[in-house]
């Protein structure tokens, strides 16, 4: 529930999966030189909004304000309250406001063929009166712009944010440079194209700089490891179908951590809404068990180079992790990856027995 809006606006925001770093590639813009990835994006936002939320008469001059807030973490308020504040609104006030709308319309059309009078009266998509005050208008207009600014700066993309406030400027003012059809080509070419490739080539030459430190070694695979630990060697996985409970944090090659058993290691974000459910959490971190078969193969194979107690670095080939699919936002296509893993403990696969024939009439005798 906590990126609805933003999700709900921006009809690409599925495929906004490019490896999410630590520090935001978000610029303010040169407003004379059209930045067309930006262009493409804020429209495809502007479109998103025309769709579904024609009903609403946004203020765009605190739309874009809260873009760009939210963007560079300069907003007024939290993103938190801005989540909270767009909550109440769609889900609660809109519809009461739609339906106290609707209402007066029906009567102001019967008091009017009460009247004789058959005109009909054709009323704005966007009425005023779906804001109580002006003040509302505001508030919820740069809040929404808040959520889209923050989750595109979450985004480790090249992003302009004067374009992107512009061309959703355009797209309300139906004056865009892009129609749908070109935005939809363009930000598909890009994410499914340029996106890969770029992450790609990163990706090899991170691993490369990796294997030249000292105590990688690599693997026929091209799996990179470095035993930190090395633990029991005499309690090892050796077969793909053990089960082995570990301590592990995953990394992009950028440092951003995406996955973790450790509480410490999480963003400081999520950190603060796990405490908030559970003041405790932080003195509860528990092993992950799972097969080695379960897993992508890198894992497979790494945990086969370390014994129980030890610790050990993986850098993972994105054709030994998620390949060119990625795995959801933080993992793009292409993507190399970093685990650092503790083997806490190793289950051996046990071959089940095989189960007894049924005794016969003449055994039973």
């Amino acid at each position: 529930m906590k990126k609805i809006f933003a999700i709900a606006a921006v009809a690409c925001a599925a495929m906004l999966v490019s490896c999410c770093g630590n520090e935001t590639k978000v610029t303010m813009g040169d407003e004379s030189k059209l930045d067309t990835l930006s262009y493409a994006i804020g429209a495809n936002i502007g479109q998103g909004v025309s769709y579904q939320m024609s009903d609403i008469p946004f203020n765009l001059e605190k739309v874009t304000e809260g873009i760009k807030e939210g963007a560079f973490d300069k907003a007024s308020i939290t993103h938190e309250e801005a989540i909270e504040t767009l909550r109440n609104y769609f889900m609660t006030t809109r519809n009461e406001r739609a339906r106290e709308i609707a209402a007066k319309r029906k009567e102001a059309d019967s008091i009017r063929l009460a009247q004789g009078d058959s005109t009909v009266v054709e009323y704005p998509k966007a009425d005023e009166a779906m804001f109580a005050t002006e003040e509302e208008r505001n508030e919820i207009s740069y809040a929404f712009g808040m959520d889209i600014g923050t989750n595109l700066a979450a985004n480790n993309l090249p992003i302009q944010v004067y374009w992107v406030g512009q061309a959703l400027t355009d797209s309300f003012n139906k004056s865009s440079k892009m129609n749908e059809m070109e935005v939809n080509g363009y930000l598909q070419h890009y994410f499914t194209v340029v996106v890969p490739a770029q992450n790609a080539e990163a990706s090899a030459e991170w691993l490369e700089k990796i294997e030249k430190k000292s105590g990688v070694k690599k693997t026929e695979s091209g799996l990179l490891y470095k035993v930190v630990k090395a633990g029991d060697e005499a309690v090892k996985a050796t077969d793909d179908r053990d089960v082995v409970s570990v301590h592990y944090t995953g990394r992009t090659r950028e440092g951003k951590v995406f996955d973790t058993s450790i509480f410490a290691n999480r963003p400081k974000e999520i950190q603060e809404m796990i405490l908030k459910q559970n003041p405790a959490a932080a003195e509860e971190d528990q092993p992950v068990e799972f097969p080695l078969n379960r897993v992508i193969p890198g894992w497979t194979e790494g945990m086969k180079l370390v014994g129980k107690g030890g610790t050990i670095i993986l850098w993972i080939p994105a054709e030994l992790a998620y390949g060119e699919r990625g795995a959801g936002r933080d993992i793009g296509p292409n993507e190399a990856l970093e685990f650092e893993v503790e083997l806490i403990d190793v289950k051996p696969y046990v071959e089940p027995t095989p189960a007894e024939e049924p005794a016969t009439e003449e055994a039973a005798e």
